[in-house]
Formats: structure tokens, sequence, C-alpha cells
């Protein structure tokens, strides 16, 4: 599924196209291929052997990403991974290195960074606006319907999916939330599988973490609430409060400004049905790593930037399981 929306992102940047496409599923690789006037591939040696081959888009499971980003490496070519980089610390630094080493950029994709809204909240919690922060809250209360986590999907499995709710559907939000108010240095959390017990990884997680400026926060992230809601990001510090409901600002109340509640289209609902996004996310950050290897820069979010929220979410799945509460170096 993400593969197309990566590839059709592609297609509507001036300055790239897709040239390959691999995949085990030869039908499916055929098809996506053709859409584009690309060439297939079911050997992904053969793949990334291809002529003019510049950046590698990974977009296979999660416990995946390394093998598929260390394979591009050393062919030489960059490597722009879907979230989360990678399903523990260790693989996501083994990524990194491997990138390092063959002198290709990583970037990790967390597009929610480059929408509007989210703009425009970063800018004003890098100026200071709300004075101390107090609060940073995250709210992922998504659903996702039994076929989701089918027999034969890898969703919900811990070898390819790292975990469940959390890393899956609210890392976007958790990086967003560790993004704008800083570093974590300590999490607690509890997890479930309570709508479907029969997944090794959970549906539902609560936890609580304290930031390294003295704020406080909650992450809820669950895919077994019904009907599914848009995530939910919410900010307060001495001077107010703003909040992010999926990609609209509805609440910009901050002492001395004029409410600057905005409504936006909703880019990035994935509520309850996980194709239910659009391509303008990934084509804002799908262009940036374009420049990036063409002015022979670091892309925004690159490897050691899209580990932090992975990081994070470890943390919480430790604190779940061992509970306790898991200090963050």
């Amino acid at each position: 599924m993400i593969g197309k929306v990566h590839a059709e992102a592609i297609n509507s940047i001036p300055t790239a196209n897709v040239v390959a496409v691999y995949g085990r599923n030869e039908s499916r690789a055929t098809e996506l291929a053709e859409k584009y006037g690309a060439s297939a591939y079911t050997d992904y040696a053969a793949f990334l052997a291809h002529p003019g081959l510049d950046v590698v888009n990974i977009c296979s499971p999660s416990g995946l990403h390394l093998d598929h980003g260390q394979a591009a490496a050393a062919a030489g070519k960059h490597v722009l991974v879907e979230k989360p980089i990678e399903i523990n610390l260790e693989r996501a630094d083994a990524l990194i290195a491997a990138c390092e080493q063959a002198n290709v950029k990583l970037g990790v994709i967390f597009q929610s960074r480059f929408l509007p809204a989210v703009q425009k909240i970063k800018a004003a919690m890098d100026t200071g606006k709300l004075g101390k922060l107090i609060l940073g809250d995250a709210y992922v209360k998504w659903y996702r319907a039994p076929e989701y986590y089918a027999e034969g999907s890898w969703h919900g499995k811990l070898a390819l999916d790292g975990g469940g709710a959390l890393i899956n559907q609210a890392i976007h939000t958790v990086d967003l939330l560790r993004w704008m108010m800083g570093p974590v240095t300590a999490a607690q959390a509890m997890k479930k599988a309570l709508r479907y017990p029969h997944i090794e990884a959970e549906d539902t997680l609560v936890g609580n973490v304290q930031f390294q400026n003295g704020a406080l926060g909650a992450i809820v992230a669950t895919t077994s609430v019904k009907p599914g809601f848009k995530r939910r990001l919410e900010i307060s510090g001495e001077r107010g409060t703003i909040v992010l409901d999926g990609d609209e600002i509805t609440v910009w109340e901050i002492d001395g400004e004029a409410s600057a509640a905005e409504s936006a289209e909703q880019l990035t609902d994935g509520s309850s049905n996980p194709a239910a996004i659009s391509t303008e996310g990934h084509r804002r950050q799908i262009e940036d790593m374009v420049h990036a290897v063409r002015e022979n820069r670091e892309p925004i979010v690159n490897g050691h930037e899209g580990r932090k929220s992975l990081e994070v979410v470890c943390a919480l799945y430790q604190a779940a399981e061992e509970q306790r509460v898991i200090q963050l170096s």
C-alpha cells in the first residue's frame, strides 16, 4: 500500500521519476512499474543494479528495513526508509552506520513534519511563544478492522512490526511530540491487546513521559477504538495552549495573541482506513530528499533524527514489559 503512495508522490515531482520497482510478488511489482513506465524486479540485487537508480525508497515491513537498507547502501544508493526506521535501536543504529560508511544519504519518512499546520506550531515552539512548557500530549485513537491483523499479515507480529499500535500507527504523532517538546528523559506505560488478543503485539497502549525541560506528557496509542478518531496533539505552556487535530489547528490560545486556530485539508487521516492518506506530505519529504542528494546535504529527517522517536517508543515498550519507569540517556 505505502509503495503506491511513494510512487505517486515521486511521479508528481518534476525533478524525479520512478525507474524501478522491486517486490516479492511479481504481479504487484509489474502492475506498479507499468503504471509509471518503470522496470519491475523480483530479484533485489538486480533491482539495485538498475541503470539510473539513485535513491531506494524502502516500503517493506519495518523489520526488513535494515536488510534492504544495508544492501542499497552497499550498492551506493541513497536510502529513504518508511517509518519507523527499524524495529529496535540496535537495528536502527546498524542502518545508520551502514549508510554513513557507504557515504550515502539516509532519510526517514515522517511526512507530518512537512505539513503547513505542523510547521506553524514548530515555529511557535522554536520562538518560545508558549513560555515554560508544562504538558505535551499525543492521542492516537484509531481503529483497524479485523482483516488488518488477519493470519498471514505482518501487522502485529513482533519480528516484522516490532510492536503494534504505538510503533506502527502512533509513531508519527510521537515523532511530532518529541520534535516539538524536546528529548524524553523518563517513560512509563501499560499495554494490552484488548480488541485483538490473538496478535503478538499491543492494540492499546497508554504511557506517560517526562521531557528534559521538566514538562510532562501523556501518550495514548490504539487501533482498538471504533470508529477511529483524528490524531490529536496538545501542547501547553505557561502562556497558553496549541492543539492539532489531524492536520488542523483547532486551538491557538496564547497570551497577547488573537486566536490563530485555522482549518486545513485533512491529509493524514488514517483513523479507520490505512489507505486514506494523501501523497502531499510524502511528496514534500521526498522532494527534500531529492534536493539533499543534488545539493550534497543531509535530508531534513535523516537517520539520527528518525531514530529519536523510535527511542521513545522502545522506552515505552520496555516500561510496559518491566512495569517500571525507564530512564533515557
